[in-house]
């Protein structure tokens, strides 16, 4: 057997073992039973079945015909087969996406996340990943603008039966950016007045929270998207301003943040810095030189 088709069997099996003690609650609950009546009747201590719940161990396969007898279902719907099933199918739709995604097929993931609806209906992650797609696809100016008007209805769509915080938190920040290339600028900005400030962010709550190294990696990890969000905003008060220097501050918080151990979104926005640099000091050229012709006009 191979070590992947082991890793395999292991995740279905722990899968399984996880379900049974979920079904095993569920359906004890539902029916008002306390933990001793079930035990009492399988002849096993309480114990067990607190055991079996918790998903610290699982119930002899012998067993399992009288235990799902006695709640009155099937042994696969005791064991979750079916559960494990749509997991797996879930599972393996996302699977394709990132596959495809990779490999730029907008258009199959658009028809596959379509498909995968059908299976799981607002799911938010599904919902999220099809309006990614429709949003990347190519075609007419016409195509596009559907595509787009698509993809804000997915988005509000998640907005109104999305549970998930953090992927509503996604949705909000992105349908942002889709309301404002659909011409919509009001709503764009109506969006964004919900977003949390940047005060607010869920790292500024977990390092006061965590200990260790659990701490260390929240506030490391945060580094980046900080640094991010200071080079954005010190890059429009250089264009705003005219004023070059906030350039330069934004180059030295990445040199001292990651001087010689920085990743590829670091490079990719000292690259972005260095471009919004020449393009501001080229407009700042051209200003000085319309200036001086008009000054030699008038003169």
């Amino acid at each position: 057997m191979s070590d992947k088709f082991a890793l395999k069997t292991q995740e279905r099996e722990s899968n399984m073992n996880l379900l049974i003690g979920e079904n095993i609650r569920r359906l004890r609950r539902q029916r008002d039973l306390t933990q001793e009546e079930v035990a009492a009747h399988l002849g096993i201590s309480p114990q067990s079945i607190s055991k079996w719940e918790r998903a610290d161990g699982y119930p002899d396969i012998t067993m399992l015909p009288s235990l799902a007898n006695y709640f009155g279902v099937s042994v696969d719907e005791l064991i979750g087969m079916g559960e494990i099933a749509k997991s797996q199918k879930y599972t393996e739709f996302n699977r394709l996406w990132r596959e495809n995604n990779e490999k730029n097929k907008h258009h199959e993931n658009v028809l596959l996340m379509k498909k995968a609806l059908k299976f799981f209906p607002n799911n938010a992650l599904l919902l999220v990943q099809l309006s990614t797609s429709l949003e990347k696809l190519d075609g007419t100016k016409e195509e596009k603008a559907h595509n787009l008007r698509e993809s804000i209805a997915l988005q509000e769509q998640i907005l109104r039966y999305g549970e998930d915080s953090e992927t509503r938190g996604a949705t909000l920040f992105n349908i942002c950016f889709a309301y404002w290339k659909n011409g919509e600028r009001e709503k764009a900005l109506e969006y964004a007045e919900k977003l949390p400030n940047l005060y607010k962010a869920r790292e500024n709550a977990l390092i006061h929270f965590l200990e260790g190294e659990e701490k260390r990696e929240v506030a490391k990890n945060a580094l980046v998207p900080l640094a991010l969000s200071i080079t954005q905003h010190l890059s429009v008060l250089a264009q705003t301003e005219e004023n070059p220097v906030y350039y330069e501050r934004a180059e030295q918080i990445l040199n001292l943040l990651f001087d010689g151990e920085e990743d590829d979104t670091i490079g990719l926005v000292r690259k972005e810095l260095r471009e919004r640099r020449k393009s501001g000091e080229r407009a700042e050229g051209k200003s000085k030189a319309g200036e001086r012709a008009e000054g030699k006009s008038k003169a």
